[in-house]
């Protein structure tokens, strides 16, 4: 019983995840009304790992967007910084957004001392409406 719920509570944080970035790759503005999709944004490989979604801004600087399915962590903060400096070797004013439901205090913590790093807290809210 146990194993069950916690493979369906992997699945339904695995199939949050996947649908939350499916639908921030078509829709950046979400996060910042200038931001688009680089030309290969989606799951873009660099040398540190494969960044969830890659973005330029209205000065075509690059946009680490990173997701989280429910509370980031410090982890989640390291492994966007990772992309941040392996992106920034080639180019310049890489930023971050790290998107996640909720946050350690120690995340928001250390993204106050990093101007280049932005949190962006998602909802999710569900309506319902009678058709018979």
């Amino acid at each position: 019983q146990i194993e069950n719920e916690v493979e369906e509570s992997i699945e339904a944080r695995v199939s949050i995840e996947r649908d939350l970035h499916d639908y921030l790759a078509r829709h950046l503005e979400q996060l910042e009304t200038s931001l688009t999709l680089h030309a290969e944004g989606v799951e873009y490989q660099t040398d540190a790992g494969r960044v969830d979604i890659l973005a330029l801004d209205k000065n075509r600087n690059l946009v680490v967007v990173e997701l989280k399915a429910g509370t980031a962590k410090d982890g989640a903060l390291g492994q966007m910084l990772g992309y941040i400096g392996c992106l920034s070797e080639k180019n310049k004013n890489v930023r971050g957004i790290l998107v996640a439901s909720a946050f350690e205090e120690r995340v928001v913590f250390a993204a106050k001392a990093l101007p280049n790093v932005r949190l962006v807290k998602y909802s999710l809210s569900f309506g319902f409406k009678g058709i018979a």
